[in-house]
């Protein structure tokens, strides 16, 4: 399996806060069947972890590297981040300061969890002017798209991908995303389902549960495609598959 989106780096944001962390995330993501992961600190936050951009990212993924090296985790991790949708994301991406997913086209994006559907649509074109796809981080999660999850199934239409988290799907997070993630899911309408995982506790990056609950609920070559083609394809800056 393949994690798009994991707060794996340490001494970035709210996820590993500590190398040892990262490492035993890493391990955990590993046994767990997933043998490639992307760190995805967040980024551009008006509140919270803005310091860090590309190069320093960089740099910690290097590090990171070497430690998991050095601890004989084979895992392979690619560099990342997950982007905060502001009126300032264009000029840091012709600065050179963000990091779309494995150097693709595609850029991981989030929103407030409260945002207004305009303010949505407007930073998604505004990411597609670049040249770039949004993946849309835990679309199931945002008030807008539980009140009318038909606002996510437009964003699929208009060619972003829906990035999913194993948590919405699996009911740790609540029951309204757990019920608009199963709605985008059993229409086909989702791309990808990854960990956003945060800790070796709660959100940990172990896929193997929600890999057995999507093949018992899912077509098992949808379930492959949410968990490792997509994700294969994003990373290798492919086209992605839809089932819709």
């Amino acid at each position: 399996m393949i994690d798009l989106h994991c707060h794996i780096l340490p001494f970035v944001d709210d996820g590993a806060q500590s190398m040892t962390e990262a490492v035993e995330m890493a391990k955990i993501a590993w046994e767990s069947g997933t043998n490639i992961l992307v760190a995805t600190p967040h980024c551009c936050r008006r509140v919270g972890w803005s310091g860090f951009f590309a190069e320093e990212i960089k740099s910690r993924i290097f590090l990171f590297r070497q430690a998991l090296e050095e601890c004989d985790i084979p895992i392979r991790i690619y560099a990342g981040m997950e982007v905060f949708a502001t009126p300032e994301l264009p000029a840091l991406y012709h600065d050179g300061k963000l990091l779309t997913i494995a150097n693709s086209r595609y850029l991981l994006l989030e929103f407030f969890f409260n945002e207004n559907p305009e303010q949505m649509n407007l930073a998604i074109g505004a990411v597609r002017m670049l040249g770039l796809t949004p993946v849309i981080a835990h679309p199931e999660r945002y008030d807008a798209v539980q009140r009318d999850p038909a606002l996510a199934a437009r964003w699929f239409q208009e060619g972003s991908l829906l990035q999913l988290n194993k948590g919405s799907v699996l009911g740790s997070m609540g029951v309204r995303a757990q019920e608009t993630a199963w709605w985008l899911l059993n229409r086909g309408i989702a791309h990808v389902v990854a960990s956003d995982a945060h800790s070796t506790k709660g959100r940990n990056p172990a896929l193997q549960e929600v890999s057995r609950v999507l093949k018992e609920r899912l077509d098992h070559a949808y379930a492959r495609i949410l968990l490792h083609d997509n994700p294969r394809r994003i990373v290798l800056d492919r086209n992605v598959i839809s089932v819709d």
